[in-house]
């Protein structure tokens, strides 16, 4: 059946198109693939600042529940993906059956991972994440035939995490210690007080030993008027990073599994270029001859 060139300029566009998406993916792949291998194993506590890769298990938020809108499944992450099937008629008059996505969703809550050496707050916004507890299923009791699929990261589950990493001190230790400074300044205008109270061999002069006891009465009573004892522990987290050249990646995949998908990855869509350009150049070459 010979073509209109209409025809034949729309299936080259798309051809092309497919050829260029597919050329795209294998370069962002690849460059998964060298991020991973080239990035070395972080403990969460010695971390460094920045750009770093962390090997843990997945657990909920002190307190948090998370659970899948799709199966009520407790998980630390989830996405879910709704298809109705529907029919039309195509250009020939032949009926063609096709999904159409009527919802998805993707959990944005925060959760940790967390090693033999501590624990790191992920924030999965934009991340581009891979999983295991895969599951997809049919309702053919509707009108409308339904497809669901779920992604889930479960409790305990491995995990392997590459992006920015940064640890933060508790907002309420910085209003403590700003606090105690300014009880400090205070108590400093009145120092016959706190030689009086404090300086125990009468010397006229408040040793290193005898200041140390003033601060730490001064926490005291800054933590008396909190009324709760101040928190020393610092906020590790990992979130998407603006270096373009940063990839941030979740997975339920070992290391090791995680590069050869992308490695099968690259492989198919630089099979999928090469098939494709090479079809629209012959098939362009082809049209000009007749």
């Amino acid at each position: 059946m010979q073509l209109t060139d209409g025809e034949f300029l729309l299936i080259s566009t798309i051809a092309a198109v497919i050829a260029i998406y597919a050329f795209y993916q294998m370069v962002k792949r690849h460059h998964y693939t060298r991020l991973i291998e080239n990035t070395p194993t972080s403990n969460i506590r010695s971390a460094a600042q920045g750009y770093v890769e962390l090997n843990g298990k997945a657990q909920l938020m002190d307190g948090s529940t998370i659970i899948s809108p799709l199966s009520s499944r407790h998980c630390v992450w989830y996405h879910y993906k709704i298809e109705e099937e529907f029919t039309y008629q195509d250009s020939k008059g032949n009926t063609v059956r096709s999904w159409r996505t009527i919802k998805t969703a993707t959990s944005d809550e925060l959760f940790l991972i967390e090693d033999q050496t501590g624990r790191c707050i992920i924030d999965p916004d934009d991340a581009d994440v891979v999983t295991t507890d895969n599951r997809v299923w049919y309702d053919r009791s509707l009108l409308r035939s339904r497809r669901y699929t779920e992604k889930l990261i479960t409790q305990n589950e491995p995990l392997y995490a590459i992006g920015l990493f940064k640890t933060v001190d508790r907002t309420e230790r910085h209003k403590f210690k700003h606090h105690v400074a300014e009880l400090l300044r205070k108590w400093k205008k009145a120092p016959n007080l706190l030689l009086l109270k404090y300086d125990k061999d009468n010397n006229g002069q408040l040793s290193e030993q005898e200041w140390q006891r003033v601060r730490l009465a001064a926490e005291r009573q800054v933590r008396s008027e909190y009324g709760q004892q101040e928190s020393q522990q610092a906020l590790n987290l990992m979130k998407m990073t603006e270096n373009k050249d940063h990839a941030f990646i979740l997975s339920t995949l070992s290391e090791e599994k995680l590069v050869k998908r992308y490695q099968l990855h690259v492989m198919g869509y630089i099979s999928t270029f090469f098939i494709l350009g090479c079809l629209v150049v012959w098939a362009i070459n082809i049209r000009l001859g007749t």
